[in-house]
């Protein structure tokens, strides 16, 4: 074997072990290597260090475990943060439909003088609805389905159609059309800036309506621009896009 290609078979041995060396640290830092750690360093209450492992892992993923958020929103709250605290408790109820969740941001709100977090069994509902829509939609589809069926079934046997079946038809197509056209899904964010203007329009010219802190959660109406419309007192406002942090799991 001449110089030149014992030169070329260090080369490839050094990348080879250089690819090896990559992988095996890849592998080591797995989520959920990483999560073994997160955990353990919380159960230690190692807490701020537990939380830079979890949010590694969350803007890693985008995604997280229902206990992961809770002790996420439980540093949190113990630095002070409490936007983020609700930010995270809001993700937990998206995953959970925790009803303590609910009364745990109501405290938390309540404690601060934030709005947006009041919540009552109808709102429970729908977001259970938005949740399992397609579902609902199949079973509901299929009840009705079904009922059809046995409506021309009695109708080619005796003739008539059964009062009481047409009646609950009707009615499961009527809930099938206002679930889907009243239950939308409305988008919420929480107010993210020490402090932010809403407008009475999209421009940096318009009116200032108000000026809010950290915390409020809104619900999103639609975007223009860089301009975002929110619901404020039951009004429309405009505020910068930026100044929003959108609470959804995707």
């Amino acid at each position: 074997m001449t110089k030149s290609q014992y030169a070329k078979l260090f080369l490839f041995i050094l990348f080879l072990i250089a690819q090896l060396n990559n992988s095996f640290s890849g592998y080591c830092e797995t989520p959920s290597q990483s999560l073994l750690l997160a955990d353990s360093l919380y159960s230690q209450k190692k807490y701020t260090q537990a939380l830079e492992v979890y949010e590694k892992i969350y803007m890693k993923q985008r995604k997280a475990s229902p206990a992961m958020l809770l002790k996420m929103a439980f540093v949190k709250e113990g630095l002070g943060k409490y936007d983020e605290a609700l930010f995270f408790l809001n993700l937990h109820y998206l995953l959970s439909f925790d009803k303590k969740t609910l009364k745990k941001m109501e405290s938390l709100a309540e404690q601060h003088k934030l709005q947006g977090y009041n919540y009552d069994d109808a709102a429970f509902f729908l977001n259970i609805y938005q949740k399992y829509q397609i579902q609902i939609d199949i079973a509901i589809l299929s009840s009705a389905g079904l009922m059809f069926s046995l409506l021309v079934f009695q109708r080619r046997r005796s003739g008539k159609m059964p009062a009481l079946g047409t009646m609950g038809f009707i009615l499961l197509l009527c809930a099938l059309f206002m679930l889907n056209n009243l239950a939308r899904e409305q988008k919420k964010a929480i107010i993210s800036p020490d402090v932010a203007y809403l407008m009475d329009g999209p421009s940096p010219g318009a009116n200032v309506v108000a000026v809010v802190t950290q915390g409020h959660r809104v619900n999103v109406v639609g975007h223009k621009d860089i301009w975002s419309e929110i619901e404020w007192d039951g009004k429309s406002t405009y505020v910068k896009t930026f100044s929003l942090k959108p609470v959804t799991l995707r």
